[in-house]
């Protein structure tokens, strides 16, 4: 395969009749993107996949050239046509993207359909992609590797501004592994974890899925090597054609007959009761920060960007950190970035009305008072028009 990204794309009309649209198709290297949206959609989200896979590459350090063609992602912006699309090839249709699988490599592709809830989209493609790109070079990785990946990744994303992919850490199951772990409910045995199947996953996913996640990262997170290397070797150890159990007997008898279990199960334990969530920090911050204990708080907020960069709470308490501690300048900047991240409009202008009188830059102040009292004048309007009345005396 080619070196260098290709990204061609050009009309595809030979579907139409078949699925009531147009299909537009964009190449890369790795992939080939069908997509009914737009033109733009389709090389957009072609940019996407590939991105993102070479992230996933990584971790995993597959022979791209080895790809026996690109992979396939079919994107409707109909949920009728999906419906469609999926009974005609597997006589029942689902309510996210889903991956199918083909010992055909041409034949498999990853379909889905433009949602209402962008977010959820994103991670559900996200995470049938981290699939798709696994089986692109293993056919059956054992599920512990496969679905655990596939939620670490998931709130990975594309940006297109910086050409490249963006790893995000998933903490949505940490809680709940958390809980788990501190025995409020029923937990599956490491052995059971590293050797299940479809059924056996199935039938106890609310342990599955929050223990395969917090394998894979403790396992990527640990520091101590020897676990990382655990890990590393127990994906050297797959076969591209060996069935599920044959990698999963692969992996126990190359990796697995060497690992103190004991020490493993404690040291996992101990690194998943020492994590915190975004929830979690942020909870941790407000309680620091009320306490005046700015220090403190202001490093629970920077975790938790680190996060979700994307959340207007951490920004706003470190901009109040910062007003409280005289640095005005700053503070604003980070007023201003909570509100690009959707901070109510009125608290910000409020916060920043303050933040300018204190400063000493009255007519500023006097503006954002004045925008958050036209705002939310119940919350905001009394406050509003006593800091300017103060100013105008």
């Amino acid at each position: 395969m080619q070196k260098t990204l290709l990204l061609c794309l050009v009309l595809f009309t030979g579907l139409s009749g078949l699925f009531g649209q147009n299909m537009y198709e964009a190449q890369t290297e790795l992939y080939r993107v069908l997509s009914s949206v737009s033109p733009e959609h389709a090389r957009e989200t072609a940019a996407a996949a590939d991105a993102l896979a070479r992230l996933y590459n990584e971790y995993f350090r597959f022979d791209l050239d080895t790809l026996p063609s690109r992979m396939n992602v079919r994107i409707f912006a109909d949920r009728a046509d999906f419906d469609r699309h999926l009974n005609r090839i597997i006589g029942e249709t689902r309510n996210e993207p889903v991956y199918l699988h083909f010992t055909d490599h041409a034949r498999s592709e990853l379909v889905g359909f433009v949602m209402d809830d962008f977010e959820q989209f994103r991670a559900s493609l996200t995470h049938q992609s981290v699939i798709q790109f696994m089986r692109a070079f293993v056919q059956n990785p054992p599920l512990w590797l496969r679905e655990g990946f596939a939620v670490y990744f998931e709130d990975s994303y594309y940006d297109p501004d910086r050409g490249e992919a963006v790893f995000r850490a998933n903490t949505a199951w940490l809680e709940t592994l958390q809980s788990l772990i501190t025995g409020s409910g029923p937990v599956m045995p490491l052995a059971e974890v590293l050797s299940a199947d479809v059924s056996s996953a199935r039938a106890q996913l609310d342990t599955f899925y929050p223990q395969t996640w917090g394998m894979i990262t403790f396992l990527t997170g640990s520091e101590d090597r020897q676990h990382n290397r655990m890990l590393w070797d127990a994906i050297a150890a797959l076969e591209p054609q060996a069935s599920l159990q044959e990698n999963i007997n692969l992996i126990h008898r190359r990796v697995l007959r060497w690992v103190d279990t004991d020490k493993l199960i404690t040291d996992f334990s101990e690194f998943v009761i020492g994590m915190r969530s975004f929830r979690q920090l942020v909870e941790q911050g407000i309680e620091y920060y009320g306490r005046g204990e700015y220090e403190s708080a202001e490093a629970q907020f920077r975790h938790a960007i680190r996060l979700r960069d994307d959340n207007h709470v951490p920004y706003y308490y470190i901009g109040l950190i910062l007003y409280n501690q005289g640095d005005f300048d700053r503070a604003d900047e980070y007023y201003r970035v909570a509100l690009e991240r959707g901070a109510p409009e009125a608290l910000v202008f409020f916060a920043r009305g303050v933040n300018a009188f204190a400063n000493d830059m009255f007519d500023d102040a006097v503006q954002f008072l004045e925008r958050a009292s036209d705002r939310d004048p119940a919350a905001f309007g009394d406050r509003a028009e006593q800091l300017i009345t103060r100013i105008g005396n």
